[in-house]
Protein backbone atom coordinates (compact mmCIF):
# COMPACT_ATOMS: atom_id res chain seq x y z
CA UNK A 1 0.00 0.00 0.00
CA UNK A 2 1.42 3.82 -1.15
CA UNK A 3 2.90 5.49 2.40
CA UNK A 4 0.55 8.45 2.14
CA UNK A 5 -2.50 6.15 1.07
CA UNK A 6 -2.18 3.43 4.67
CA UNK A 7 -1.28 6.68 6.81
CA UNK A 8 -4.13 8.76 5.90
CA UNK A 9 -6.73 6.33 6.46
CA UNK A 10 -4.45 4.95 9.19
CA UNK A 11 -5.15 8.84 10.83
CA UNK A 12 -8.66 8.93 9.89
CA UNK A 13 -9.63 5.64 11.90
CA UNK A 14 -7.66 7.26 14.88
CA UNK A 15 -9.46 10.65 14.59
CA UNK A 16 -12.69 9.40 14.39
CA UNK A 17 -11.94 6.66 17.28
CA UNK A 18 -11.49 9.96 19.49
CA UNK A 19 -14.71 11.05 18.22
CA UNK A 20 -16.12 7.95 19.56
CA UNK A 21 -14.15 8.34 22.95
CA UNK A 22 -15.37 12.04 23.43
CA UNK A 23 -18.87 11.02 22.66
CA UNK A 24 -19.20 7.98 25.30
CA UNK A 25 -17.22 10.33 28.24
CA UNK A 26 -19.95 12.70 27.81
CA UNK A 27 -22.76 9.79 27.50
CA UNK A 28 -21.66 8.20 30.60
CA UNK A 29 -21.45 11.57 32.66
CA UNK A 30 -25.13 12.46 31.72
CA UNK A 31 -26.42 8.91 32.51
CA UNK A 32 -24.57 9.22 36.34
CA UNK A 33 -26.25 12.11 37.09
CA UNK A 34 -29.65 9.91 36.47
CA UNK A 35 -28.22 7.03 38.91
CA UNK A 36 -26.92 8.49 41.89
CA UNK A 37 -30.46 9.16 43.12
CA UNK A 38 -31.96 7.31 45.61
CA UNK A 39 -34.85 5.13 43.64
CA UNK A 40 -37.82 3.98 45.73
CA UNK A 41 -40.71 1.85 45.00
CA UNK A 42 -42.89 2.59 47.88
CA UNK A 43 -43.91 5.33 46.53
CA UNK A 44 -45.88 5.74 43.49
CA UNK A 45 -44.44 9.08 42.52
CA UNK A 46 -40.95 8.14 43.29
CA UNK A 47 -41.22 4.86 41.87
CA UNK A 48 -42.27 6.39 38.47
CA UNK A 49 -39.44 9.41 38.62
CA UNK A 50 -36.68 6.76 39.40
CA UNK A 51 -38.50 4.60 35.59
CA UNK A 52 -38.20 7.65 33.78
CA UNK A 53 -34.25 8.30 35.09
CA UNK A 54 -33.36 4.42 34.62
CA UNK A 55 -34.56 5.14 31.04
CA UNK A 56 -32.56 8.15 30.39
CA UNK A 57 -29.59 6.68 32.01
CA UNK A 58 -30.45 3.26 29.52
CA UNK A 59 -30.97 5.37 26.42
CA UNK A 60 -27.25 6.74 27.24
CA UNK A 61 -25.52 3.60 28.41
CA UNK A 62 -26.26 1.84 25.17
CA UNK A 63 -25.38 4.95 23.30
CA UNK A 64 -22.31 4.38 25.15
CA UNK A 65 -21.89 0.69 24.51
CA UNK A 66 -22.33 1.04 20.96
CA UNK A 67 -19.73 4.02 20.27
CA UNK A 68 -17.15 1.92 22.91
CA UNK A 69 -17.70 -0.98 20.38
CA UNK A 70 -17.48 1.35 17.39
CA UNK A 71 -14.08 2.77 18.87
CA UNK A 72 -13.08 -0.41 19.25
CA UNK A 73 -13.39 -1.33 16.30
CA UNK A 74 -11.69 1.82 14.88
CA UNK A 75 -8.53 1.38 16.89
CA UNK A 76 -7.82 -2.30 15.87
CA UNK A 77 -8.44 -1.36 12.11
CA UNK A 78 -6.01 1.58 12.45
CA UNK A 79 -3.45 -0.53 14.00
CA UNK A 80 -4.16 -3.65 11.32
CA UNK A 81 -3.48 -0.75 8.59
CA UNK A 82 -0.22 0.27 10.33
CA UNK A 83 0.80 -3.23 10.72
CA UNK A 84 0.44 -3.84 6.41
CA UNK A 85 0.95 -0.31 5.96
CA UNK A 86 4.54 -0.89 5.88
CA UNK A 87 4.86 -3.79 4.84
CA UNK A 88 6.46 -4.95 1.20
CA UNK A 89 3.65 -6.98 0.55
CA UNK A 90 0.39 -5.10 1.46
CA UNK A 91 -1.73 -8.67 1.99
CA UNK A 92 1.28 -9.23 4.52
CA UNK A 93 1.29 -8.84 7.98
CA UNK A 94 5.31 -7.01 9.82
CA UNK A 95 6.30 -9.00 12.71
CA UNK A 96 5.15 -6.73 14.60
CA UNK A 97 4.36 -3.11 15.08
CA UNK A 98 7.88 -2.50 15.91
CA UNK A 99 9.35 -3.50 12.72
CA UNK A 100 7.40 -0.47 11.07
CA UNK A 101 9.50 1.36 9.53
CA UNK A 102 11.31 4.71 11.21
CA UNK A 103 9.93 7.52 9.48
CA UNK A 104 6.84 5.87 10.82
CA UNK A 105 7.64 6.83 14.75
CA UNK A 106 4.20 8.38 15.38
CA UNK A 107 2.64 5.88 13.89
CA UNK A 108 3.88 3.33 15.91
CA UNK A 109 3.99 5.46 19.23
CA UNK A 110 0.28 6.16 18.57
CA UNK A 111 -0.96 2.07 18.01
CA UNK A 112 0.82 1.30 21.16
CA UNK A 113 -1.08 4.08 22.97
CA UNK A 114 -4.71 2.75 21.12
CA UNK A 115 -4.28 -0.85 22.10
CA UNK A 116 -4.04 0.76 25.49
CA UNK A 117 -6.96 2.51 24.61
CA UNK A 118 -8.56 -0.39 23.56
CA UNK A 119 -8.26 -2.72 26.71
CA UNK A 120 -10.02 0.33 28.43
CA UNK A 121 -12.54 0.44 25.68
CA UNK A 122 -13.06 -3.27 26.60
CA UNK A 123 -13.13 -2.59 30.48
CA UNK A 124 -15.33 0.02 30.17
CA UNK A 125 -17.77 -2.18 27.79
CA UNK A 126 -18.02 -4.60 30.70
CA UNK A 127 -18.52 -1.96 33.60
CA UNK A 128 -21.75 -0.31 31.17
CA UNK A 129 -23.09 -4.28 30.28
CA UNK A 130 -23.05 -4.43 34.03
CA UNK A 131 -24.40 -1.35 35.08
CA UNK A 132 -27.20 -2.05 32.44
CA UNK A 133 -28.24 -5.06 33.75
CA UNK A 134 -28.76 -3.41 37.66
CA UNK A 135 -30.67 -1.09 36.33
CA UNK A 136 -33.01 -3.68 34.83
CA UNK A 137 -33.34 -5.28 38.43
CA UNK A 138 -34.35 -2.26 39.68
CA UNK A 139 -37.06 -1.78 36.66
CA UNK A 140 -38.10 -5.27 37.57
CA UNK A 141 -38.75 -4.49 41.22
CA UNK A 142 -39.95 -1.06 40.28
CA UNK A 143 -42.82 -2.76 39.62
CA UNK A 144 -43.63 -5.25 42.60
CA UNK A 145 -43.57 -2.39 45.78
CA UNK A 146 -45.45 -4.96 48.37
CA UNK A 147 -42.19 -7.06 48.28
CA UNK A 148 -40.43 -6.99 51.77
CA UNK A 149 -37.37 -5.00 51.59
CA UNK A 150 -38.06 -4.07 48.34
CA UNK A 151 -36.41 -0.30 48.76
CA UNK A 152 -33.24 -1.92 50.28
CA UNK A 153 -33.23 -4.50 47.30
CA UNK A 154 -33.11 -1.39 44.84
CA UNK A 155 -30.52 0.32 46.90
CA UNK A 156 -27.74 -2.41 46.35
CA UNK A 157 -28.63 -2.70 42.75
CA UNK A 158 -28.73 1.23 42.42
CA UNK A 159 -25.08 1.32 44.54
CA UNK A 160 -24.07 -1.53 42.30
CA UNK A 161 -24.60 0.24 39.13
CA UNK A 162 -23.62 3.26 40.21
CA UNK A 163 -20.61 1.73 41.30
CA UNK A 164 -20.29 0.34 37.70
CA UNK A 165 -20.64 3.20 36.00
CA UNK A 166 -18.24 4.80 38.02
CA UNK A 167 -16.07 2.13 36.73
CA UNK A 168 -16.58 2.62 33.24
CA UNK A 169 -16.16 6.45 33.87
CA UNK A 170 -12.45 5.62 35.01
CA UNK A 171 -11.84 4.08 31.98
CA UNK A 172 -13.15 5.88 29.68
CA UNK A 173 -11.64 8.88 31.14
CA UNK A 174 -8.29 6.63 30.49
CA UNK A 175 -9.04 5.45 26.94
CA UNK A 176 -10.33 9.09 25.33
CA UNK A 177 -6.61 10.37 27.14
CA UNK A 178 -5.04 7.74 25.24
CA UNK A 179 -7.11 8.52 22.42
CA UNK A 180 -6.57 11.82 22.28
CA UNK A 181 -2.86 11.58 22.80
CA UNK A 182 -2.63 9.00 19.73
CA UNK A 183 -4.65 11.79 17.15
CA UNK A 184 -2.13 14.47 18.50
CA UNK A 185 0.82 11.65 17.71
CA UNK A 186 -0.32 11.77 14.12
CA UNK A 187 -1.86 15.29 13.31
CA UNK A 188 1.49 16.65 12.40
CA UNK A 189 2.89 13.33 11.22
CA UNK A 190 4.50 13.41 7.83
Amino acid sequence: MAAEAWRARFRERVVEAAGRWERVREGLATALAHVTSPMLAADEEAAAAARTRIQLAMGQLEDASRDLASAMSLMKAADLLALHGDSVNPSTFLGGIGHLGAQYLAERIAVTKLREAWEDARDAYTNVEWCRSHLDAILLMLDHPHLPSVDGLIEEDRAAADGFLQAAIGRAELGNERAVDARQDVSGAN
